[in-house]
């Protein structure tokens, strides 16, 4: 018998601060509300529903309506709506004081939804469906913009710059491009660089940069004024993304896909960062609260995982060793030239 210091270390892992059980299948999309204190899921089951973090229980019955797979939630900026997007080619709002739709359900794309987006000032909601966008009026539900034809495929995502000038969509024509709001004009693109389907796009809080991510099991940066990547890619440890999330103060990306960690990459290093958020299955689906406090991921086991979000910023096993502490030496500058190199900041 191995005595317990022949055995090998165990590599450490963190537990989550709780699970939330009710979805009857793998809960496909999250969204936080503005207190930070519910969170809205879809699910593969054709609900929503919404729950307190605080306690795990749902607030209220599951709201029922849509036919087939819901594949995204959005919740409005001042939080009382929400918009659900179905592969039954419906967009539904609704009114989350009294459960019930704010008006009929929405039609117009040709094909099942896959992405649904409040602007910032929650006046328009954006869909993806039929490989166009279109924008809906937030109370009336009537069409206002599109439909807009940017990609030579489907859509899988989308969203609204900070501003809600712009708005930046990825397709399975392996390109992220970037229109304007209003009427659909395409300011930028198409970036090419992912070798397969993009799935996943966000802006970083600041505005000046896309984060993508992709089948080719890549995360590139870009920079939204030149259309450039920015740095190297970041390689994830599954080979399909279908779900990123950037922290509030743009420092951290969670990444969600058919692996059972949850990976978390710090921006500025391009490192892995924090311990592994280990589930009981693969990870469909990643958001971060609006104050940075929690970090979530939606599973294939049909739970929501709620994770304490400061555990990410803890040291990581697969991060490299910090380097030695040098004694101090005198500084010999070369006759030629006195500059000092300093190394660049990615991103």
């Amino acid at each position: 018998m191995l005595s317990s210091a022949g055995r090998s270390r165990r590599p450490e892992h963190v537990r989550p601060l709780r699970t939330l059980t009710g979805h009857t299948d793998t809960v496909r999309c999250i969204a936080f509300f503005p207190d930070n204190r519910r969170i809205a899921s879809s699910s593969w089951d054709n609900t929503v529903r919404v729950w307190d973090v605080e306690t795990g229980l749902q607030t209220r019955e599951p709201f029922t309506g849509h036919t087939d797979v819901v594949r995204s939630v959005a919740v409005s900026p001042n939080g009382e709506k929400i918009a659900s997007v179905s592969e039954d080619r419906t967009l539904r709002v609704w009114s989350v004081s009294s459960g019930e739709l704010a008006y009929e359900p929405v039609d117009g794309h040709a094909s099942g939804l896959w992405c649904v987006a409040f602007s910032p000032d929650g006046r328009r909601i954006a869909t993806t469906g039929d490989n166009t966008i279109r924008l809906w009026d937030t109370d009336t539900g009537d069409l206002v913009a599109g439909p807009f034809r940017s990609h030579n495929g489907n859509l899988y995502a989308l969203t609204f710059s900070p501003d809600g000038l712009e708005i930046a969509s990825v397709a399975n024509d392996k390109t992220v491009r970037i229109c304007d709001s209003d009427i659909g004009q395409m300011l930028l693109g198409p970036m090419e660089g992912h070798d397969n389907d993009v799935r996943c796009v966000a802006y970083t809080p600041d505005g000046r940069h896309l984060v993508t991510a992709a089948d080719d099991g890549t995360i590139r940066v870009w920079d939204v004024i030149t259309g450039e990547q920015v740095g190297e890619p970041m390689k994830s440890y599954a080979n399909i993304i279908t779900s990123i999330a950037i922290s509030p103060d743009g420092a951290f990306l969670a990444t969600a896909g058919p692996h059972i960690v949850m990976q978390v990459w710090n921006l500025d290093t391009r490192q892995v960062a924090g311990l592994p958020l280990r589930h009981a299955n693969d990870v469909s689906c990643a958001a971060f609260s609006l104050d940075g406090r929690y970090l979530v991921g939606g599973c294939c086991d049909f739970r929501i995982w709620i994770w304490d979000a400061d555990v990410i910023r803890q040291p990581s096993p697969d991060a490299p060793p910090p380097l030695p502490k040098a004694e101090p030496f005198p500084l010999i500058q070369s006759p030629k030239t006195a500059q000092t190199l300093h190394p660049s900041r990615q991103l």
